[in-house]
């Protein structure tokens, strides 16, 4: 039984959105995950073993296309509860999304639940999940593309000294070895990249004027920020040994404020970064990459936080290697070398 069969028979309710060479799928059951499949393959990391037999204790990284909150670490951090350790709070790990409106080629999901921050304080969300079919060019490979437009909004506006959020998507894709990470920022790529996560990511990484590359696989976890003040234009990662590009693409917003959202001590605070965009590098062992993209907090006119909203857009490309980096190359400009 292929991940795609054992995907729909986890999920009899799987809604299936037909869009450029293949399917959108969005899973309510778990947690309102987004997947994308062309001619029966996966295109998304699913850990179906686990789908099947999830841990009821703790947190079951299924793989997809998944919506939480931010930050992650620092004062304010919803998986760092007020004394403990790292966790996903059940609103985030357990609780299910529901449909609100469906079309010919979008769908709308949400939940409502409450997180707990590092602070001791309790924000009352919710979540609203728009998924659409985007049209996509003609490359001459197997394509889709979609478009997601996605909100946490909050019961009540919340001071900044109790409690801050911000939507940040992750975009999980099976490997690292051998994987080629990539983006454009329109005011320079090297001073727009933030490190300050886990090990030094610097050493696997490459420079041309606006354009970086960063090399996945290797035994550790790594990952970068790449800055709202570095206007970066699109992140992607290409995987020879699948032949499959995915790129994404979110606009920097100027009606709000953009967060520190990374698990880390946040030395100098929430406001010490404010990253458009994230590529996760897991280790050997983890065996996946993440291109990641981040909104910021929408504020109210005395500055408290109502919420955050994010739109982003994602293009998978999927056929012969040489034909894909033709088209990374010449359609959205990439330095040749960086796929030598």
């Amino acid at each position: 039984m292929t991940k795609l069969e054992r995907l729909e028979k986890i999920d009899p309710q799987l809604i299936h959105i037909p869009c450029g060479d293949g399917n959108i799928l969005i899973s309510n059951t778990l947690q309102g995950r987004i997947m994308a499949e062309i001619k029966g393959e996966l295109i998304h990391r699913f850990e179906a073993d686990l789908a099947e037999n999830p841990d009821p204790d703790n947190f079951n990284n299924l793989g997809g296309n998944s919506l939480w909150p931010a930050p992650e670490g620092g004062d304010f951090a919803f998986n760092y509860p007020p004394n403990g350790d790292w966790y996903v709070q059940d609103g985030i790990n357990k609780c299910q999304t529901a449909v609100i409106e469906k079309g010919e080629n979008f769908i709308l999901i949400g939940k409502e639940f409450e997180l707990l921050n590092r602070k001791g304080n309790t924000l009352k969300v919710t979540l609203r999940r728009r998924v659409e079919c985007a049209v996509s060019g003609k490359y001459g490979v197997e394509a889709l593309r979609y478009r997601t437009f996605e909100t946490l909004t909050l019961a009540e506006p919340c001071p900044l000294d109790k409690g801050v959020i911000s939507a940040w998507s992750l975009e999980q894709l099976p490997g690292a070895a051998g994987i080629t990470g990539f983006g454009r920022c329109t005011k320079g790529a090297e001073a727009g990249i933030n490190t300050d996560f886990y090990g030094d990511p610097l050493v696997r990484m490459s420079f041309k004027g606006e354009w970086f590359r960063f090399d996945l696989g290797g035994p550790n976890r790594l990952q970068i920020g790449i800055s709202s003040a570095a206007a970066p234009e699109f992140i992607g990662s290409f995987d020879p040994a699948r032949g499959i590009a995915v790129l994404r693409w979110t606009p920097c917003r100027k009606d709000g404020k953009y967060i520190n959202f990374a698990d880390n001590d946040q030395k100098n605070g929430a406001f010490s970064a404010a990253d458009q965009f994230s590529i996760f590098n897991g280790s050997e062992e983890l065996n996946f990459h993440e291109l990641e993209t981040l909104a910021p907090m929408t504020l109210d006119a005395s500055g408290s936080v109502t919420g955050s909203e994010l739109e982003s857009e994602t293009l998978i490309l999927k056929g012969e290697n040489q034909k894909i980096i033709e088209i990374l190359t010449g359609v959205f400009k990439v330095p040749a070398e960086f796929f030598c």
